[in-house]
């Protein structure tokens, strides 16, 4: 039974309780009481929640995942969640308990000065909820939301700000209020209320749900006086605190989440927005646990202000949390600091990946679009988003404005202006997350779904185009180098947005459309030459490394010049001490152009740095996740701190698995039905292991590396084929049926198909893959 329009919910009717005030109640509890005199067959419960719910029966949670119902466009589709309750009822007396928090959807300003990302005008929380009970004798009772609710605002939260933090009494507490023997003579009557929009339709949410997925103890705690404690849980993470605490009734403790310490060992929100802090009230009934549960915080040192006693460092956990998408790749080497690049961008992932993929886990908690599909090559190989990606583009596609722009954010909850607001690299998420999920799980309803939505993002582009050369945005962002040209980014997204269209266009069989697009995919590129080359120098606009890869990927380098280009690239990165210079939009194409021309080596070298800009330089100075920018917690260039928990520069991870590892998906295969397994051999490694499930099954390869002698397992899932290219020509294999051996120097060439295979040859110790 699906839920669609307003009508499907009838008689049930939107309530709230119009007593609720900020700083002077409670949030608003809900509960329908029932009975039930017959045997239950099923029941089952649709509901949602502005801003967020819990549910219970009869005191027991029904609720499948947290901070549910999660974002969404409330004023365009309202997403509701079933729940199958059979287990949860019992004969006689029922009570069905819902409580409400604020989310990102009630975006005031929060009690006691807290920090706060936007202001919005204050929209009354309230649900609707239909629970349909079926009656082994073959009756039919619905149980509906309406004015016979009972609701208070009397209870213990006080405040929850999706971004400031919550406030709570525990001498309010209501123990009970969601079972049939609680006293409800003061509650009063649900007041009617009303959708948020008239002509938004409702939709049952088809992504995973926000989930625990992990559990955290604190490593350390340290007395920093006057009855200050801060402890240390070892990782940056975002997720719920869970502080087991006592105190005197009545007396009040703050909790500040921090991502860094200040030189004196007290905490540093600078990087997360301040103040943001949870405050908690003891009722005086021996040991008291805290989590705060309408929010999350994005932390990993927690200081707790005005206890009474000297705590012990296991009083504090961490419940991690994230979507709960199925973790589809691991990944280990020989070499501890490409381990800890991919735990630290995992980490970071992990951090954002709620019902939108966010930016950072605390001061704005938004889903920047650019992130989505730049670095969605590295997560899709570590996590299934087939589901979650797919909700996602649905949400891109109500965000997009008449005219075709597709905001920077989505769904799109502040307004902002300028490249913030609209941005090539930004807005071609909806092209480019569809083609990305086609490609890799065989989506292609989405494309079809979804078209009309890419085409007007093309026409908006063209609209703003001059020449072919698109010239607005934000640039690369967060870029050593700041030279690139805005023009010189700005075309390149032009360009990924003409160049997906024209393969989805071709995967629809659209033919005219395909030729329409790949013809201005290649006027893109010569537009974009014409512009920018400078033939002396053999680069592109000023040089920047940015510049070169761009150029490289989109096909805009005459054969004649690619050489030249590659060695300008190199020559620069050389110069820079092995290191990069790109920003976030550029970095995903400087891995993979460097690779597609055999220079892994380049790219391991820099990998294999511990000074900035690079990746070990942010973990040699502590940090545990990804961080905004190259410089994590110790910055080197006089810029301030940026966020310590954004994965905008994991593409590294897609290079891990797709070149060093070598398990890349054949260009125009779907789903993972032909691969090319080419491993990168570079550097001191000498042992890559890695494991990656895709719809067909699972891949392993693991190669290792003694001497002259490298060894390579491959195992392939049924209905997948590979080419599998072993450096060396006298290359062998154990397994005794494969499809065809080709030997082109420096390689043999094996076509496989499934089950497990070793090859061996012997290499030169300066192996490079070409």
């Amino acid at each position: 039974m699906g839920l669609m329009n307003a009508s499907d919910w009838d008689p049930a009717v939107w309530i709230e309780n119009k007593d609720y005030a900020t700083g002077n109640t409670s949030l608003p509890y809900f509960v329908k009481r029932f009975k039930i005199s017959s045997t239950i067959l099923s029941a089952r419960l649709w509901i949602v929640g502005l801003g967020q719910f819990i549910t219970t029966m009869n005191g027991q949670s029904v609720t499948s995942g947290v901070l549910n119902p999660g974002y969404f466009d409330w004023n365009k589709t309202i997403e509701y969640l079933t729940y199958n309750v059979t287990a949860t009822l019992k004969d006689g007396d029922n009570v069905l308990g819902v409580a409400l928090g604020k989310g990102i959807y009630r975006a005031e300003k929060p009690l006691g000065g807290r920090y706060y990302k936007f202001l919005t005008t204050s929209h009354p929380m309230k649900l609707i909820a239909q629970l349909q009970l079926n009656y082994t004798n073959g009756n039919c009772q619905y149980i509906v939301s309406d004015s016979s609710w009972l609701t208070t605002v009397t209870g213990p939260l006080l405040e929850s700000s999706w971004y400031g933090g919550e406030e709570y009494d525990a001498r309010k507490e209501l123990i009970g209020w969601d079972t049939p023997t609680y006293d409800y003579s003061t509650w009063k009557m649900a007041d009617i209320s009303t959708i948020p929009n008239p002509n938004a339709t409702y939709r049952a949410r088809q992504s995973p749900s926000i989930q625990p997925v992990e559990e955290i103890t604190a490593i350390s705690v340290t007395d920093k006086g006057h009855g200050t404690y801060v402890f240390d849980l070892g990782v940056n993470h975002a997720g719920w605190p869970k502080l087991s605490m006592r105190g005197p009734r009545g007396t009040t403790v703050t909790m500040r989440p921090a991502e860094l310490l200040s030189s004196d060992g007290t905490i540093n929100q600078e990087t997360e927005g301040t103040p943001i802090y949870d405050r908690y009230t003891f009722s005086g009934n021996g040991i008291e646990t805290y989590v705060p549960i309408f929010r999350y915080h994005g932390f990993r040192y927690l200081q707790v202000e005005n206890l009474t006693y000297v705590p012990q460092v296991n009083d504090l956990k961490s419940y991690t949390l994230r979507i709960n998408n199925d973790v589809t790749g691991t990944f280990n080497s020989s070499i501890k600091l490409l381990n800890d690049i991919h735990k630290i961008v995992n980490r970071a992932v992990q951090s954002n990946m709620f019902s939108v993929f966010t930016d950072c886990p605390h001061r704005e908690k938004l889903g920047w679009l650019e992130q989505t599909h730049l670095v969605f090559p590295a997560i899709q190989r570590f996590f299934d988003i087939q589901a979650h990606g797919r909700s996602i583009v649905r949400r891109i596609a109500e965000a997009q404005l008449n005219n075709g722009m597709v905001p920077s954010t989505a769904p799109e909850y502040p307004i902002f202006s300028g490249g913030f607001r609209d941005e090539p690299n930004w807005g071609n998420s909806i092209i480019l997350l569809p083609l990305y999920l086609y490609q890799s799980y065989g989506e292609k309803a989405l494309l079809e779904e979804f078209y009309s939505n890419m085409v007007s993002w093309i026409d908006y582009l063209t609209s703003k185009a001059k020449n072919n050369i698109v010239s607005y945005g934000l640039g690369d962002w967060f870029a050593i180098d700041q030279s690139t040209p805005v023009g010189v980014t700005g075309t390149y997204g032009y360009w990924m947005s003409a160049n997906g269209l024209a393969t989805i266009a071709y995967a629809l069989n659209k033919i005219a459309d395909a030729q329409k697009y790949s013809d201005l995919t290649s006027n893109i590129s010569s537009a974009f030459h014409t512009t920018y080359f400078n033939a002396t120098a053999h680069t592109y606009a000023t040089g920047s490394q940015a510049a070169d890869v761009f150029a490289l990927e989109m096909g805009a380098v005459p054969i004649t010049e690619q050489q030249n280009v590659i060695q300008h690239l190199i020559n620069d990165i050389r110069q820079r001490g092995n290191h990069t210079s790109t920003g976030e939009v550029s970095l995903p194409s400087w891995f993979r152009m460097l690779s597609f021309y055999g220079h892994d080596d380049v790219v391991y070298d820099f990998l294999s740095r511990t000074d900035s800009p690079s990746y070990g330089y942010v973990i040699i100075h502590g940090a545990t996740s990804l961080t905004e920018d190259w410089d994590g917690p110790a910055p080197a260039r006089g810029q301030s701190l940026a966020s310590q928990n954004h994965f905008s520069f994991g593409a590294v991870d897609e290079w891990l698995m797709c070149s060093l590892a070598g398990i890349k998906q054949a260009a125009n295969s779907i789903d993972y039905r032909i691969l090319d397994i080419k491993p990168a051999i570079v550097g001191n490694i000498s042992h890559i292991k890695v494991t990656y499930r895709t719809t067909r099954g699972w891949i392993e390869t693991q190669w290792n590396r003694a001497g002259t002698t490298f060894t390579l397992k491959v195992m392939l899932p049924y209905g997948s084929i590979a080419n599998v290219y072993i450096p060396g020509t006298d290359a062998t294999s154990d397994y005794g049926t494969l499809i065809q051996v080709r030997k082109t120097e420096p390689m043999t060439i094996f076509k496989i198909e499934s089950g497990s295979y070793t090859f061996k040859s012997v290499i030169n110790v300066n192996t490079k893959r070409n």
